[in-house]
């Protein structure tokens, strides 16, 4: 059988062109990732000022308090490196994990914030206590202004409260910060859920619709799902990583979504219907909350209205006539 000369000749060609090509774009990725391991092991002046222009823009985009503090407490942070393993740590190191490292503070930053915080305080009771304690004897105990043992005492008390306030005001910030980002967190949740349900019924994977969800919101739980696409990423087991999540936040809400994301991924059930399920009761459990909440305001209110409204009522109602009797008893009408 006779082959043509015109059609073997196109084949012959076409596979040396097909060959050359994929010869000239293996060396091009070669070129190209040896020119990236260069640039990584001896950066030019571009680079470095690419590099450098990222992490400005980067920085620039955070608050004025990190750009200050941050820098600060890494300084203070180097010399109490030997106290970053001190087990009686480990509930504000926990709770720094919970609260997402504000500020980039790991446990020694935390110290640094501390003592920064606590000479700041006992600085200013110092400098406040010549003047303040004085004038506070004068208002309230005029008696003991001459006395000056009395006066070194409340001194000195007027400077161990700021130094206590200096010293545990660090760990009030951080427990009201936890509070807030998990509540930013049990509140953003159900519509994170649906996002993801929406993305899955679409027929993206699951890594894929939590993807689309971390990049479509904000916020600490997408904060923290980011963290868990960067484990999952580099090999950690997807079962593994939310765990871990969920271990680090500590919220039921999240604990029982993530059971039911695991228990869905076992037994070979539908994720979507699972998690729409999950979000329909963490609905419900935020509806509960909020009445709860709502329950106790009465309770609250109670106080603000005794010592506020309620005497000016009594002030506007009851003063007419309690002008008109004293001035009857004036008289002696009575």
């Amino acid at each position: 059988m006779n082959i043509p000369i015109t059609p073997l000749i196109i084949i012959v060609w076409g596979g040396f062109l097909v060959c050359l090509a994929l010869l000239l774009s293996a060396r091009l990725a070669q070129n190209t990732f040896q020119k990236r391991m260069q640039d990584a092991l001896h950066p030019t002046d571009e680079t470095i000022d690419e590099i450098a222009t990222e992490e400005r823009d980067e920085e620039m985009g955070q608050s004025i308090v990190h750009r200050v503090l941050a820098p600060m407490l890494k300084k203070m942070a180097a010399k109490s490196r030997d106290k970053a393993t001190d087990p009686k740590g480990s509930q504000i190191r926990e709770m720094l994990e919970r609260a997402g490292y504000p500020l980039g503070m790991r446990y020694p930053e935390f110290l640094a914030l501390k003592s920064l915080t606590f000479f700041l305080m006992l600085g200013i009771g110092i400098l406040t206590s010549f003047f303040a304690v004085p004038m506070m004897l004068r208002m309230f105990a005029p008696e003991a202004i001459g006395d000056a043992q009395m006066n070194l005492i409340f001194k000195a008390l007027w400077v161990v409260i700021f130094a206590y306030i200096g010293f545990s005001g660090p760990t009030f910030w951080l427990r009201r910060y936890l509070n807030k980002r998990l509540k930013q967190i049990r509140k953003s949740m159900a519509d994170v859920v649906d996002l993801i349900v929406l993305a899955l019924e679409a027929g993206l994977g699951f890594d894929q619709a939590v993807g689309q969800a971390v990049e479509k919101t904000g916020g600490p739980l997408s904060e923290e799902l980011a963290r868990v696409l960067d484990e999952v990423r580099v090999g950690r087991l997807q079962s593994d990583a939310f765990r871990a999540m969920a271990q680090r936040v500590r919220m039921q809400e999240l604990s029982l979504l993530v059971a039911a994301i695991d228990q869905a991924t076992k037994m070979g059930t539908g994720l979507a219907h699972a998690m729409r399920l999950q979000a329909n009761e963490i609905r419900e459990r935020r509806m509960a909350f909020v009445r709860e909440q709502a329950g106790k305001l009465p309770v609250k209110m109670m106080l603000p209205l005794v010592l506020f409204i309620f005497p000016a009522l009594f002030v506007v109602i009851l003063g007419p006539a309690a002008v008109q009797m004293f001035e009857m008893s004036q008289r002696g009408e009575f």
